[in-house]
């Protein structure tokens, strides 16, 4: 098994969904589910499942969804040594209200207990860290905290998630440190006052981005690095669940290929497969990931 570390966010997701129009100020019928979730989890989970020997540093409350998150995890065989857990404090939360179409209506967030993991509780976590070559990270933490992280350990291959258009603006002046950028046409968007995906892509490079994987929905996914360029189309999928975790699942899946030393396009073919189970889960990771499962598509 290959050994990686992931560093990011976990929290609670409660979904709530209507099959009418919501009559403000009052009750409404609606079904709720909850489920665990996090940019940074998500990775954890599908990187797991993909037989690798994943080590995870979150932070958990001690509420009861602290608990269960921390379970779950430890069940699945994850490493959550070096975890912070705090006392008398609440998991993050994330509670999106979905219309009656589907589409998000109200989200709203309590990640509060992220900004723990700061650049002071990193400090004492050099020693842990610099046993890995390949370490991922999610944008969920503070700009001080990257600058940190991404500046100390420039002898790693780091890999980014940028995690949505809000967040990615904190990455700008970051760009030659991180190793692997994987990013949506949106979130591309923030970042370059270009129009044109291709001088957006070079505009990038020229300001240091080295690896960008760029996702558009069920368009071409694009990979790009200085010298070179792959390009491959996803798999067509006709009952689409839940594609919130398509993204987190696209980009295990490539870094599962990166601790398996395969080729680019190797990387990609796999990662393409891992995102088109998760689509058809009702959560942001598919339980029914597996390695078998990948090489039957």
């Amino acid at each position: 098994m290959s050994d990686v570390l992931i560093i990011g966010a976990q929290n609670i997701d409660i979904f709530a969904k209507s099959n009418s129009d919501y009559s403000l100020h009052d009750s409404n019928l609606a079904k709720i589910h909850i489920a665990f979730g996090g940019v940074g989890r998500n990775i954890v989970e599908n990187v797991q499942r993909l037989e690798n020997n994943v080590h995870f540093i979150t932070v958990f409350g001690d509420d009861y969804f602290s608990r269960s998150a921390y379970s779950s995890l430890e069940e699945m065989g994850v490493n959550l040594s070096e975890s912070l857990k705090l006392k008398n404090e609440s998991n993050s939360v994330y509670l999106g209200v979905m219309d009656k179409d589907n589409d998000l209506f109200i989200g709203l967030n309590d990640m509060e207990i992220t900004n723990n993991l700061n650049k002071e509780f990193f400090e004492t976590k050099k020693e842990f860290i610099n046993k890995f070559d390949v370490i991922v990270i999610d944008n969920n933490l503070s700009e001080e905290t990257l600058h940190y992280l991404l500046s100390t350990y420039q002898d790693k291959t780091i890999v980014m998630d940028a995690v949505s258009a809000h967040k990615v603006v904190k990455l700008k002046n970051h760009l030659s440190y991180i190793s692997v950028l994987k990013l949506n046409q949106i979130e591309l968007n923030e970042l370059t006052m270009e129009t044109e995906v291709i001088n957006q892509i070079n505009e990038l490079h020229l300001k240091g981005a080295n690896t960008l994987l760029i996702t558009n929905q069920d368009k071409d996914v694009i990979l790009s690095k200085k010298e070179k360029r792959e390009v491959i189309t996803p798999l067509k999928h006709d009952n689409i669940i839940n594609a919130t975790g398509a993204g987190d699942a696209f980009l295990s899946g490539y870094v599962h290929g990166m601790l398996k030393g395969v080729t680019d396009m190797e990387k990609l073919k796999f990662a393409v497969k891992v995102a088109y189970i998760t689509l058809s889960s009702n959560n942001s990771t598919s339980e029914l990931l597996n390695i078998e499962e990948v090489n039957k598509l």
